[in-house]
């Protein structure tokens, strides 16, 4: 299966390739193999040698562990023009998670052990390219460190601005790309709890829900709700 052009392009300016140069680029890209996944179906368990790294094109990766008990713990939920597993480069070669096709998905893999050999023929490309996940990495620190002083209330409002597009009207809407327990269990609160406060956020008038997307009627409104 080749890469399409639109693939080619758009994973072209992800972060950790952004700062290549076209032609070391081109080196890279060669070592990505294009894969689909069934709904549910697994891509790799926690524990599992490192082999790839991945690049979303379609669909949404569910990332989670599971306790002792079979409790799924969602660490996150990867869309569309995302990378992850990436850090598994620089961290001992095994998946700290499991990961499952949330719905249908197409990816890109890219092999770790050619990736790794190749970063290794040029230490001023291996700088260049840890600079990117630096900086990255920086940034998702931040926003744990906000989530974490957010309480449950609060953490669904943020994901609700952060997740929310305009459609062709221009009305902002959020399109739930996972199942409602599973986005309860990404934001830290409960199902049960997730409904109590979308139900509370409709009855102040902030937003409307319709099956699985939900419009933001007054974004300030929401930003101010309070719902605890």
């Amino acid at each position: 299966m080749t890469i399409s052009k639109s693939d080619f392009e758009t994973v072209r300016r992800v972060y950790l390739f952004s700062g290549l140069a076209d032609e070391e680029f081109l080196e890279v890209i060669v070592h990505a193999t294009p894969i689909t996944l069934a709904p549910g179906q697994l891509l790799f368990n926690q524990g599992d040698p490192a082999v790839a790294f991945y690049w979303v094109a379609e669909g949404v990766v569910r990332l989670f562990r599971a306790s002792p008990q079979g409790e799924e713990k969602v660490i996150d939920l990867v869309g569309v023009n995302r990378m992850f597993a990436e850090a598994t480069l620089f961290m001992g070669g095994r998946y700290p998670v499991n990961a499952a096709a949330q719905g249908s998905c197409r990816l890109l893999a890219f092999d770790s052990r050619a990736f790794k050999e190749w970063l290794g023929r040029d230490s001023e490309r291996c700088f260049r390219m840890m600079a990117g996940m630096s900086a990255r990495l920086h940034k998702l620190v931040n926003e744990i460190d906000r989530l974490t002083l957010m309480k449950g209330a609060d953490r669904l409002l943020q994901y609700l601005l952060d997740h929310s597009d305009p459609d062709e009207t221009g009305r902002q809407r959020v399109e739930w790309e996972a199942p409602k327990q599973v986005i309860a269990s990404r934001i830290g609160v409960k199902p049960e709890t997730l409904s109590r406060l979308l139900h509370k956020l409709t009855d102040q008038g902030c937003i409307e829900v319709h099956g699985q997307v939900l419009y933001i009627r007054d974004a300030e409104r929401l930003r101010q709700a309070d719902i605890e």
